[in-house]
């Protein structure tokens, strides 16, 4: 699968949280007014990225989607 499909996949299901069909989540969280985005496999965190871009990308070396 393609980087592009593999985004594609992810639905932004609030102004906080994505969803992919493979199960994993990603959250948006501000810390000390910064954003972080939070990747979730289920309850077990797999990482806390600068952008939701770094943390779809870790989602794919993970899954190798």
């Amino acid at each position: 699968m393609s980087d592009v499909a593999s985004q594609t996949e992810w639905k932004q299901d609030s102004p906080y949280g994505w969803s992919h069909p493979s199960g994993w989540t990603i959250g948006r969280y501000v810390v000390a007014g910064v954003p972080r985005f939070m990747l979730w496999e289920g309850r077990d965190h797999r990482g806390n990225f600068d952008s939701l871009d770094a943390a779809q990308a870790q989602h794919r070396l993970h899954t190798k989607a």
